[in-house]
């Protein structure tokens, strides 16, 4: 039996880890529960903007979704954090130094005075 690409895999994965039903997904994606079944078997390749919506809603990288296999692929010190503690962390990561500065002190801002 041939094995499934990584991205099926992981689209179930996801889908399984959050609780979602495929009717769940279909309906955040705003598609047919039909077309996105045949996504999740293999019978239809998801198109770049499923994909980037199911990122979306897991707070995963595309990266992630298309090529992340298991556990193992993401970074030892990053394997404690969740999927979107980590997507803060390489957004802010990918900021300039200044930029990074200011995220910092609008930090600080929101400790200090909650709304």
């Amino acid at each position: 039996m041939k094995e499934q690409p990584v991205y099926l895999r992981n689209m179930r994965a996801l889908r399984e880890s959050a609780k979602y039903t495929q009717e769940e997904v279909s309906e955040k994606l705003n598609i047919q529960r039909a077309t996105y079944c045949n996504y999740e078997l293999g019978f239809r390749l998801p198109p770049l903007d499923i994909i980037i919506g199911l990122a979306e809603l897991y707070q995963v990288s595309v990266d992630y979704i298309l090529t992340c296999s298991s556990e193992d692929d993401i970074p030892a010190n990053y394997r404690h954090l969740r999927t979107s503690e980590r997507r803060l962390l390489e957004t802010v990561c990918a900021l300039t130094a200044n930029s990074q500065k200011e995220v910092w002190q609008f930090i600080c801002f929101k400790k200090k005075y909650p709304s």
